[in-house]
């Protein structure tokens, strides 16, 4: 892993700083099928071992746009986060990542 340092701005909440690796990120930009919003989901690991999980929205309207950022100690907390829709399942894809509920 190339640790370097990260500065995230989170809207309303105060900037994470960490050192970590960069993994993807992935967008979604709506406003190709007439949605007035565009999302981008992004994923870090720190050099501890934890998740940064970052959701930015861009919007066409009046509204600002908006960046979360969520520090997560497991995987389950990034897919709590990110959720199952098509933009997170590529992501997780692109990570490495394999969401998987084992039944017994």
């Amino acid at each position: 892993m190339t640790a370097t340092q990260h500065i995230i701005h989170r809207t309303g909440k105060p900037t994470l700083r960490f050192t970590g690796e960069f993994l993807c990120d992935v967008s979604d930009n709506g406003y190709d099928n007439g949605q007035d919003e565009s999302v981008t989901f992004a994923l870090y690991r720190t050099a501890a071992g934890k998740w940064i999980a970052v959701k930015e929205y861009e919007y066409r309207t009046m509204e600002p746009d908006t960046r979360s950022a969520k520090v997560c100690e497991e995987v389950e907390q990034v897919y709590d986060y990110f959720g199952f829709t098509p933009e997170a399942q590529e992501l997780y894809a692109m990570a490495g990542l394999e969401p998987v509920e084992n039944v017994s």
